[in-house]
């Protein structure tokens, strides 16, 4: 696991595939993931898949990535991920790995987590 691209939540972004669409310069998955990912609430274009990833200071984000409370949270924590929080997990993190595979997410927090109790 390279813990530079692990997300706030614990989203590994080396496995996103809108990641390594970007890393990788593939616009047919790009205009794949576009399709895969639209719904109802939110038309994606090709031009919309891409990301830098979670962490990354300067580089463009996926809107959901941009726009999420979790990272946001992190951000103002000055926190590495959200295993580093006294709050972890909380209802933010919870809401997220609920919308998302959380199995991955939370293999990739707990080996990280400082604050979680030993039972």
């Amino acid at each position: 696991m390279d813990k530079k691209r692990i997300a706030y939540c614990g989203i590994d972004c080396s496995t996103c595939p809108v990641y390594v669409a970007t890393q990788k310069h593939q616009e047919k998955a790009k205009i794949r993931i576009a399709k895969l990912w639209s719904d109802e609430n939110h038309e994606y274009e090709a031009c919309e898949i891409t990301c830098k990833g979670c962490r990354e200071p300067w580089g463009k984000k996926f809107q959901h990535c941009q726009d999420c409370e979790v990272r946001e949270c992190a951000r103002k924590k000055l926190i590495k991920t959200c295993a580093e929080c006294e709050e972890y997990p909380c209802d933010k993190l919870n809401k997220l790995h609920k919308s998302l595979d959380k199995k991955i997410s939370r293999i990739n927090l707990e080996p990280l987590c400082q604050n979680c109790s030993k039972d």
